[in-house]
């Protein structure tokens, strides 16, 4: 054992002990500091703000004229005003023709505009019971921050278009 002491070390070795000792260190000191914060919202926080989500469903929407859209179906969103998040926005409905063929327009709507490249043509079959033709709408709004009113509107161009029964969802994403 006295031989392992017998020499001195050398400036090599401690240089590397003293590096080994403040890189152990230095993460102990650095994890009892404060977190570093972005806008006033600790990491926490930001994470409560994410999960957002509401749905709205319904029967018989019937819209009148090809130059008034209808509202079908609204959700109430209130997502985080300091970090904007985009909106999945998911519609489904079931549409009939009464007395006829019938055709006519759906978009989605956020605070009562359009909300680009939603509008789908809707030309269900003449009525044959209570049941229609599917269709749905899906995407994803830019960022949306604060509290709106997302909706999905439709109008008639021909016939008697109806919307027997349909669903509007909002999940907030990323």
């Amino acid at each position: 054992m006295s031989k392992l002491f017998q020499k001195r070390p050398s400036p090599a070795m401690i240089i590397a002990l003293v590096a080994l000792f403040a890189a152990l260190g230095g993460g102990a000191y650095a994890a009892t500091k404060k977190k570093v914060e972005y806008k006033g919202l600790s990491k926490d926080a930001r994470l409560k703000v994410l999960p957002y989500s509401k749905t709205a469903s319904g029967t018989d929407c019937n819209p009148n004229a090809a130059a008034t859209y209808t509202d079908c179906a609204t959700v109430a969103v209130d997502g985080s005003s300091g970090f904007p998040r985009k909106w999945y926005v998911s519609f489904d409905g079931v549409f009939d023709s009464v007395g006829g063929a019938s055709r006519g327009d759906c978009r989605l709507e956020a605070d009562n505009n359009p909300i680009a490249g939603t509008t789908v043509r809707v030309e269900p079959q003449t009525h044959t019971g209570e049941h229609g033709t599917g269709t749905g709408i899906n995407i994803v709004t830019p960022p949306l921050g604060g509290k709106h009113q997302i909706s999905v509107a439709c109008n008639e161009n021909a016939g008697d278009l109806r919307v027997h029964q349909f669903q509007l969802s909002a999940f907030q994403v990323r």
